[in-house]
């Protein structure tokens, strides 16, 4: 990611690359198996072919150094020529993809080492080895190019491994007894970072290597093997305690090879104090800080599920059980006060026609109003008619109470409920989350790759909430295809823009293409708040802006009269909704969690008006929220547009309904949230004064209008907020 953010950290990488490639290229030009390096100089040249023009250039300059100085048969560059040659006009008819060019470098390998007439069970071994060092040298690609740490993948720590190795070998025909020192500093530096794992494949291969270059060399790969199972039984925690288990470990020598006190002791003391002496530190363990960094993510995984656990017992308090029914108390009380001790039971409706139908007759008449055909039944049968409609009514004012109570008590509880789901279901997600961890970056790749993009790279970096990179390295591609097919598919996959921050494409398309896009915003808000308060004390409107993702959120609110009363649940109000949407809940559960809240905190005691606008930076669009609010006006080119919605403050029923507004914005467009203490008709103020609205920052028209507007004869509180969309 630096590669994006510090000019001076690239160019100081690529000048390291040059390096790092000449050298590389000169070294394993000096290391001959049957007279000839091309089976590490051919998987160098796919290395660089890959990596573009620099790469090719400085790998002929390091060819051109050994064949100056060190007599290296020049044929390798002549090879190495014609091969770029070859996968030129490969290209230029497109009858080439990358996969194949292994095949092909191999095959032209096979064909000289044929021609220089070895054996043939020579030539099928180094055609074999050409191959698979071709292979170890193409997964270094992504770390050449952009010489990050964090690309250090166990297979290319092995990979890394073996080309250092070979480039050690290539001191041998001039000084073993350095060559081995070097070896050994080598190995020991790759234990301290706990890399043994990851070495010992590249160490086999290059003993391999190195018998076959001189059988003689056996001794000294036994020499630097047998000593490494030490470090398996026992872990050293500092370059001291690894040094002593080092020198200790050499005494098993001399009974598995002939040990020389003066060359093998003398190898190993100079290795051991070389590598005590290099300025290393001990930095985390490579490629294991993701290990760590699961461990602690576990750990707290854990405790969120123990809160989950918590929220979904104190949510099974709260769910929802059969009301209770009090129609046959009430008909009961209806029957003691009426009927009981009337004289006329044996006359009445309730001998012809049973208790049944008497305790219908009641229910009906605390539930609803007696229709005409019912009062004629009454007035036939019952000896007090009169007395028993108005008993009837008194007790129906008294059951409806109760039956309104008795449904406030269980939305509470449905509310109280549905709060304490919101915050279960946000510790679900933070706990699945955690658990998921990189999966976003695999679901990328996995996309991609369905499409048949070569991916060799790929990461997301976060510079904050809402801007985010993603650098991929992509193998057999060109500019047209990221540009017109690549980016598109991944801009539907995630739903999201994407612009090109860096893209490095070599000559080829065999190459290794390097890309960096961008998320970010286009658009920024400019804003200025304007408030005039009635009360000294405080104002009873209250207003809140912050910002969630890529969005970012504008409210006011107006709360019941005037003073701190007012000013103290108009900020609840704001306060609330701001939690819930930052903590990931949607704008609906937020809307219907809050007005739950207003309800139960003062029993209808309290009620605000709630105006938001949610705007996109990127998109540009804006969601207008309005509850019991004043309308939004949008400023557009001396046009004005009026944006509204008739609903009740929230507070004061549950549950509300959604009223939300959806609008694409313009770019200069200047929006005005009001309250209702501004004036009456803002419309048409707005439309009388927008000549005086210039490219005046949205503070000073705020404050202008504010003043203008501002009447001694005014009763409540006023405040205006005034939005300007503006491109990056």
């Amino acid at each position: 990611m630096e590669l994006i953010i510090n000019p001076g950290r690239t160019k100081k990488i690529k000048m390291q690359f040059v390096i790092y490639i000449t050298l590389i290229s000169f070294l394993v030009s000096l290391v001959n198996i049957y007279h000839t390096s091309l089976l590490f100089v051919l998987p160098l040249f796919y290395l660089c072919f890959m990596c573009g023009y620099r790469a090719l250039l400085s790998y002929v300059v390091g060819l051109l150094i050994g064949i100056i100085f060190l007599k290296v048969p020049y044929e390798i560059l002549l090879i190495s020529l014609f091969s770029f040659v070859l996968l030129e006009f490969c290209l230029l008819f497109q009858s080439m993809r990358s996969r194949y060019v292994p095949y092909l470098l191999t095959l032209i390998g096979g064909i000289y080492y044929a021609y220089i007439q070895i054996d043939l069970l020579s030539t099928l071994l180094l055609t074999v080895l050409t191959y698979f060092n071709i292979l170890i040298f193409a997964y270094l690609a992504p770390l050449f190019m952009h010489g990050e740490s964090e690309l250090l993948t166990h297979e290319r720590v092995k990979s890394l491994s073996v080309v250092i190795f070979i480039s050690l070998m290539s001191i041998l025909p001039y000084s073993q007894f350095m060559t081995m020192i070097l070896i050994r500093v080598f190995i020991l530096v790759m234990i301290y970072h706990e890399c043994l794992d990851d070495l010992l494949p590249g160490l086999f291969y290059g003993a391999l290597l190195m018998l076959l270059m001189n059988l003689g060399y056996k001794d000294d790969i036994l020499a630097f093997l047998l000593p490494l199972f030490f470090f398996y039984m026992v872990k050293c925690e500092s370059k001291f305690t690894m040094t002593a288990l080092y020198f200790v470990s050499h005494l098993i020598l001399p009974f598995f090879l002939e040990f020389s006190y003066t060359y093998h002791g003398l190898i190993v003391a100079m290795s051991g104090f070389i590598f005590l002496i290099l300025p290393i530190h001990k930095t985390k363990p490579l490629l294991s800080s993701s290990y760590q960094e699961m461990t602690m993510k576990q750990q707290l995984s854990k405790q969120v599920d123990s809160f989950c656990r918590l929220f979904e017992q104190m949510t099974s308090l709260f769910t929802q059980t059969p009301s209770h029914n009090h129609s046959l108390e009430y008909i009961g009380y209806v029957y003691e006060d009426m009927c009981q001790n009337c004289s006329s039971q044996e006359t009445c409706f309730n001998k012809k026609y049973g208790p049944n139908r008497l305790v219908k007759l009641m229910n009906k008449g605390l539930k609803e109003t007696y229709n005409a055909h019912d009062e004629d039944f009454i007035y036939q049968y019952c000896l007090k008619p009169e007395q028993y409609l108005e008993t009837m009514k008194g007790y129906q004012k008294d059951y409806r109470k109760l039956s309104r109570v008795q449904e406030e008590y269980m939305t509470m509880k449905k509310d109280l409920y549905h709060q304490f789901s919101l915050l279960n279901n946000v510790f679900h997600q933070f706990s699945s989350q955690l658990k998921i961890g990189h999966i976003e970056e695999t679901h990328i790749y996995e996309h991609m790759e369905g499409y048949h993009f070569q991916i060799a790279h790929l990461k997301k970096y976060y510079e904050s909430q809402s801007v985010y990179y993603i650098e991929v390295g992509l193998y057999e591609t060109t500019r047209e295809e990221v540009e017109n097919e690549f980016i598109p598919i991944l801009e539907d996959y995630l739903n999201e823009s994407l612009d090109i921050e860096v893209i490095k494409t070599p000559m080829h398309q065999l190459g290794y293409t390097y890309l960096v896009l961008k998320h970010h915003a286009r658009y920024y808000v400019q804003y200025g708040i304007s408030q005039c308060a009635k009360d000294s004390v405080a104002c009873g409107d209250s207003y809140s802006v912050f910002a969630m993702d890529e969005n970012q959120y504008f409210a006011v609110s107006d709360g019941m009269g005037q003073g701190q009363k007012a000013s103290d649940d108009s900020s609840l109000t704001l306060d609330v909704m701001k939690q819930l949407i930052v903590n990931g809940i949607s704008l609906e559960d937020t809307l219907q969690s809050v007005n739950a809240l207003l309800k139960i905190k003062n029993r209808n005691d309290m009620f605000t008006t709630v105006d938001m606008i949610q705007v996109n930076l990127v998109l540009g669009n804006a969601t207008m929220i309005k509850y019991g609010a004043c309308p939004t006006y949008i400023l557009r080119d001396q046009d004005v547009i009026e944006v509204k919605s008739e609903s009740l403050p929230m507070g004061i029923v549950s549950p509300i309904e959604t009223s939300v507004e959806k609008f694409q914005l313009m770019e200069n467009d200047i929006i005005f949230m009001v309250t209702d203490g501004f004036t009456n008709q803002f419309g048409e103020f707005l439309d009388e004064n927008k000549y005086l609205i210039d490219e005046d920052h949205p503070k000073e028209i705020a404050h202008l209008l504010t003043h203008l507007a501002n009447d001694e004869d005014k009763n409540d509180d006023m405040t205006l907020i005034v939005l300007k969309l503006c491109k990056q």
